[in-house]
């Protein structure tokens, strides 16, 4: 099945380009990796399709693509397809999926795996021995560009759920991440948990964290980030739901469908650089988790919070912008 990326005007799609080409130039400068190019392109532009991503990060127009994928298949002793600007931009709005031969052409000449272009994941069996029996499949030393690419590239695929565990999830209602949330909730459940910016945990938590890692002030914290996810949810009447808590975590959780994130926290380090591990199904870890999350699930969708967590003061609830939390 193939999911079509919503259609924007001129002046949006030439500030995209634009926003592209900075990046682009910006990672010559660097001397970046063009897979990183890549990733920053799709945390950017998180509504951009990772296969037009690739060809933004070479600098090419949809002819030289064209070209260089015909140079491809001569190589090989075989007709030049001479694919026109409509098929490829049909490919790169998500409107049509290419057949698997042309996804290997595509692959030959952005010298990157299909998953990397959108197209399946990854099962190319990096995690070795123990590892791999555990379900672990992916991990980042902290939050950076790969892995904020990861997050993203993880959102758009979801196809039955998605889950977020944490803190403060503050880039939740960022101009670059509101939009995807927003627009994946228009087909799936989202449901968001949050720490409640007034609770004794929060506040313990801040006296661990440089001062610089989370806002501290309840208020703002509200203000920048919750009501935007409340409010932007209510407009277009998708199925997005956030809940608060009110008490300790060690670490973030995000679930989609059957694969969990699981970024730690440490004292005196900012959330954001704690390492992050992404386990599958099928095995305890990530038995483990997903019982950690359907627990809260279950709290905050209970009328009465059963015991023993009731008479413990822990409660799990809905966030209403329009009313004191």
């Amino acid at each position: 099945m193939t999911t079509s990326i919503a259609r924007v005007d001129r002046t949006t799609r030439r500030r995209s380009e634009r926003t592209a080409r900075e990046i682009r130039l910006r990672g010559i400068r660097e001397g970046s990796p063009r897979a990183e190019v890549v990733d920053r392109i799709l945390v950017a532009l998180p509504e951009v399709h990772p296969l037009e991503a690739h060809r933004w990060s070479h600098g090419w127009d949809r002819a030289e693509l064209s070209t260089r994928i015909d140079l491809e298949y001569v190589t090989d002793g075989l007709h030049p397809p001479a694919l026109s600007d409509t098929e490829i931009c049909r490919w790169e709005h998500g409107q049509r999926r290419p057949s698997e031969e042309r996804i290997d052409y595509l692959c030959r000449v952005y010298e990157t795996r299909p998953d990397r272009l959108g197209y399946g994941r990854d099962y190319s069996g990096a995690m070795l021995g123990h590892l791999e029996q555990a379900g672990l499949a992916d991990l980042f030393p902290l939050t950076n560009v790969e892995s904020k690419a990861d997050l993203i590239s993880r959102i758009r695929g979801a196809r039955s759920r998605i889950d977020m565990f944490g803190l403060t999830r503050n880039f939740y209602g960022s101009d670059e991440m509101l939009p995807l949330f927003i627009a994946k909730a228009r087909e799936i459940p989202v449901r968001i948990y949050i720490m409640d910016p007034h609770c004794d945990s929060r506040r313990d938590r801040y006296r661990l964290e440089p001062t610089e890692a989370a806002m501290e002030e309840p208020t703002r914290y509200e203000r920048e980030v919750l009501r935007p996810l409340a409010e932007a949810a209510t407009a277009a009447k998708v199925d997005l739901r956030i809940y608060l808590y009110n008490f300790p975590c060690s670490f973030a959780m995000e679930r989609f469908d059957d694969t969990i994130r699981v970024m730690l926290y440490g004292h005196g380090k900012r959330g954001t650089d704690g390492p992050i591990l992404t386990w599958t199904s099928g095995t305890e870890y990530h038995e483990y988790f997903a019982g950690q999350l359907d627990w809260v699930a279950r709290l905050g969708e209970a009328d009465v919070i059963p015991e023993p967590w009731r008479s413990k003061g822990v409660r799990v609830w809905r966030y209403q912008h329009d009313s004191p939390s």
